[in-house]
C-alpha cells in the first residue's frame, strides 16, 4: 500500500499540470489555461464572449468597483463566467 501511494500521488499531479500555459494577451492582461483547456482564466479581456456558451455576467452580482474584465471559462468555453 505504501509503495503505490507516491504512485497515485504522481499521477495525479501529472494530470493536473498537464496542458498548463500561461500567455499575455493582446490587451495587455494575461490567460492561464489549465488541464489542458478545460479551465481557462482570463484578466483583462473584456472580448465579447461566444454565442454557443452559456453567460454568465458576475458584474452584476460582486462588481461593486466597476468591472475588472476577469473571464472563467469552464468546459472548454461550455459555461463563461464574466465581469464586464
Amino acid at each position: 500500500m505504501k509503495t503505490k501511494l507516491p504512485l497515485v500521488a504522481a499521477l495525479l499531479l501529472s494530470l493536473l499540470t498537464v496542458g498548463c500555459a500561461t500567455r499575455t494577451t493582446a490587451s495587455g492582461g494575461k490567460e492561464t489555461t489549465v488541464l489542458a483547456g478545460a479551465v481557462t482564466v482570463t484578466s483583462d479581456s473584456f472580448q465579447p464572449v461566444s454565442p454557443a456558451t452559456v453567460d454568465a455576467d458576475t458584474s452584476k452580482i460582486v462588481g461593486k468597483n466597476g468591472p475588472s474584465g476577469k473571464k472563467v471559462s469552464l468546459l472548454w468555453g461550455v459555461i463563461t463566467l464574466h465581469d464586464y
